[in-house]
């Protein structure tokens, strides 16, 4: 069995960071919808399972980890499913922004630093691109190869990480059945809960 060093252990724990930063980002996003009842478009939802697709390839390496030493290929495989996401979900926030960038649309629902969600989310899969794609080429340095059976840390870390991605999914899933209800469409521009309507 190869033996994690400690850029290797760094490897894991930046796939943590990367969960936790999306779900983070979703974190966001629910607070426009239920603190400032701004209600998510449904490109700003399918914006959201971008980022849930997204964080699902470096999760996938961590619950991976609890059962072996991680291999390159698995590895890759992550870190290239992350990439394509994030990819995905960039042309689907780019579209959103040519949509309304032309003056005098206002833009969807309301904005943070001056700049809207779906811009904000633009600059976001961009980043996570870039993010993942440099855990690819580090590989060598950084894959966790037995990190995950090796560190206490990592192997109680993975169980709250995986836990915090199932959370958000799960509400995710709930806050789209709110917003639709048991419409076969929900309107380009919703203005309250179908559910409840």
């Amino acid at each position: 069995m190869n033996t994690a060093s400690t850029t290797h252990r760094l490897g894991l724990w930046f796939a943590h960071a990367y969960v936790i930063g999306l779900c983070g980002t979703l974190a966001g996003a629910y607070f426009f919808q239920f603190g400032l009842w701004e209600y998510p478009c449904p490109m700003c939802l399918l914006q959201r399972m971008f980022f849930l697709l997204s964080a699902l390839g470096p999760a996938w390496i961590i619950v991976r980890s609890r059962k072996g030493a991680v291999t390159t290929a698995e590895w890759a495989a992550g870190w290239g499913w992350a990439v394509v996401a994030a990819l995905a979900g960039s042309v689907v926030s780019a579209t959103q922004v040519l949509m309304h960038i032309v003056p005098p649309d206002p833009g969807y629902a309301g904005a943070l630093f001056g700049l809207h969600l779906y811009t904000w989310a633009l600059i976001t899969f961009l980043a996570s691109a870039v993010a993942a794609g440099a855990a690819l080429f580090l590989t060598p340095r950084s894959e966790p190869l037995d990190a995950g059976l090796t560190s206490p840390a990592l192997r109680r870390a993975s169980a709250v990480t995986s836990a915090v991605l199932l959370a958000f999914a799960g509400s995710n899933l709930v806050a789209c059945f709110f917003l639709q209800g048991f419409a076969w469409q929900m309107p380009g521009d919703p203005t309250g809960y179908a559910l409840f309507g």
